[in-house]
């Protein structure tokens, strides 16, 4: 007898976004100009070409990332603070009130912030950088807790990139609109070459390409 593993799913409060990836991979504006942070906030903004991602903190008065040494989980909670008024710290097994729903965010303290969200399916979901959306994590498995999800995207043993910090869960009020502020230069930008996509970073005049899913 083949017995199926059970997966755990966080309770749900019933005002979680829908898990609805091709709205932003089928528009490319939407894709290139929206990161995890605007994903998580279920913001689907277009804005000109090459604008700069929006970032946590700007708009609550924060100093862009660039003036920063590193990222640190309670620099990053301070931001969202800041910007989200309601927002309020939770963890995988409460359940969010009504009209609010979990995300979480984990850092790679040298580089750079990343975020998910819990979709009404009971999974979750996140966008790298100007990737796709996805419910996958770094080894391609569902992504049910993003605690235990792998968030190791080291593909290139010269460019690491490696969320191992986990920072929290928190629930956010989705019955408003969110304007958060754009901030900080473009340099990762996303090509496609048939079904696998790559990211350019540009150093001065010279150009490197790698797959990436950095936000910041």
């Amino acid at each position: 007898m083949i017995r199926r593993r059970t997966v755990r799913k966080g309770p749900r409060s019933g005002s979680e976004p829908r898990y609805n990836p091709e709205a932003y991979n089928g528009d490319a504006a939407v894709k290139d100009q929206n990161n995890c942070f605007g994903y998580a906030f279920n913001i689907q903004e277009k804005d000109k070409d090459d604008a700069p991602f929006m970032q946590p903190g700007l708009r609550s008065g924060f100093p862009p990332w660039h003036k920063i040494k590193g990222k640190r989980c309670p620099d990053l909670m301070a931001r969202l603070l800041g910007d989200v008024p309601g927002l309020q710290s939770t963890t995988f097994e409460q359940r969010c009130p009504k009209g609010t729903s979990k995300i979480a965010a984990v850092i790679d303290a040298k580089r750079d912030y990343h975020f998910y969200r819990q979709d009404s399916n009971g999974n979750w979901s996140h966008k790298p950088g100007s990737t796709d959306v996805t419910n996958l994590d770094a080894k391609g498995r569902l992504i049910t807790n993003p605690e235990l999800a792998a968030r190791n995207y080291n593909r290139d043993p010269n460019d690491v990139l490696n969320y191992n910090t986990f920072c929290g869960y928190m629930c956010i009020p989705r019955t408003r609109t969110y304007r958060f502020k754009r901030g900080g230069s473009r340099s990762f930008t996303t090509k496609t070459r048939g079904s696998r996509s790559f990211t350019t970073k540009t150093r001065g005049s010279r150009s490197t390409t790698r797959t990436s899913p950095r936000s910041s």
